[in-house]
């Protein structure tokens, strides 16, 4: 039997703790590769315990934690404006592992090289072994939407990001054998800046592990309860979540009086202390699991102001059976209609009027939990999975290749290998 071909992983967070939604893209992308490649990981990371599950998939995994200098503050920032650079690259890849990946692909004959935007910095300077770039978002396009939600200020330099990342966007595109995009949305983006793409893309969406949510107990779901989850450490969530208790809680208290909403999700404690000021809302911070707050639900809301690729927490509520009332930005990248999968409404009190018809209608609960069953289907982890090998087989009909040799971590040659 023929030893498998290797591919190598490039991720700016360790995958295996799944607590964010790249994280959580790439380690089932990583499970799903290895169902058909011997897979080797390089991370933009703190070295920590990796469970012996995930250990299980991979042949190689390193880590490389970024320095503290490029973590945050105005080194990390100046290194964001030099020519190349942006907010989103700046810093992520140490002269440390970028040595280690010259290492790498001097040593083993690679497949392919499977990368997030913020690991460029360690792509090796020719182009000979093809390229997959994991396109989570198209985080120009996301910067610039952003920037329409912001003060002048911040939105002027939210602008001009999105410029430096839709060039690097574009030369990482141009470089790829393979673009891994969320969505079809996310494709429309790209080709403003990037004719051709689709040529080299395929649509490997975000997706949910279907089964397990649909095994929680849902039997004992607290009435009137409102579930809002996500990030709350991203910016753009607190604006949406902002957004929620200026514009849309007094019209839903106003008829519901006795309506419970709970935040759940990562957040600092500033955000902890404003969110009690608040009536009838409830903070949950970060929480170990989702699970029991869904189970706990009646409505999921996702009050989304800024968006790009798909969102996790709708899929996740659709897997489980709660409908979902969001904005236009969270359903963004979806293949849903309102008043079906779920309602959309950037408009206060007419969230509010949908978050109330749902709390006091089971009949319409039981109706749009029914549509967005049948529609997470197209997102389970396991189907999405299949779609990404089926996206490598062109490139698996390549014949492997190796950097040899290296010279103070600049390639000289290359070799195909068989």
């Amino acid at each position: 039997m023929s030893a498998k071909q290797r591919i190598l992983v490039l991720c700016n967070q360790a995958p295996w703790l799944r607590n964010g939604g790249s994280m959580l893209r790439n380690a089932w992308m990583i499970d799903a590769l290895a169902k058909a490649y011997t897979v080797d990981l390089v991370v933009a990371d703190e070295p920590g315990p990796i469970p012996a599950s995930f250990a299980a998939l991979l042949d190689h995994y390193a880590c490389f934690p970024r320095r503290d200098a490029d973590r945050a503050g105005s080194g990390r920032t100046l290194r964001a404006l030099r020519p190349g650079q942006s907010s989103l690259t700046a810093g992520w890849t140490s002269p440390e592992l970028r040595e280690h990946v010259a290492e790498r692909l001097g040593r083993f004959s690679y497949l392919a090289l499977q990368l997030d935007l913020q690991m460029m910095g360690a792509l090796p300077r020719l182009d000979a072994i093809p390229i997959v770039y994991n396109a989570h978002n198209c985080e120009s396009a996301l910067l610039a939407r952003r920037a329409r939600t912001e003060s002048p200020h911040l939105a002027a330099m939210l602008a001009i990001d999105s410029h430096r990342v839709q060039r690097q966007e574009r030369e990482l595109i141009r470089r790829a054998t393979l673009v891994a995009a969320c969505s079809e949305q996310d494709l429309a983006d790209f080709e403003r800046f990037a004719p051709g793409v689709r040529a080299k893309s395929a649509i490997v969406p975000n997706g949910v592990d279907v089964r397990t949510y649909r095994a929680i107990d849902y039997a004992h779901a607290e009435p009137r309860t409102v579930l809002i989850t996500g990030s709350m450490d991203w910016r753009p969530n607190i604006l949406g979540l902002r957004w929620f208790l200026r514009e849309v809680l007094e019209p839903l208290r106003a008829h519901v009086p006795d309506v419970v909403v709970r935040v759940a999700g990562r957040m600092q404690p500033d955000l902890v202390a404003e969110l009690a000021t608040y009536p009838n809302v409830q903070c949950v911070p970060n929480p170990v699991s989702m699970e029991p707050h869904l189970a706990a639900a009646t409505v999921v809301a996702a009050p989304i102001v800024a968006s790009s690729g798909t969102r996790l927490r709708i899929l996740e509520a659709w897997a489980a059976n709660r409908p979902v009332v969001t904005t236009t930005a969270g359903a963004l990248g979806l293949e849903c209609r309102h008043g079906r999968e779920l309602f959309v409404s950037d408009v206060g009190r007419e969230f509010a009027r949908a978050l109330e018809n749902l709390l006091e209608s089971e009949r319409l609960r039981t109706w749009v939990t029914a549509h967005a069953a049948e529609a997470v289907t197209t997102y389970d982890w396991q189907r999405i999975g299949s779609l990404l090998r089926d996206a490598y087989e062109p490139i698996a009909g390549d014949v492997p290749r190796r950097y040899v040799p290296t010279v103070s971590g600049e390639v000289v040659g290359i070799s195909a290998t068989i």
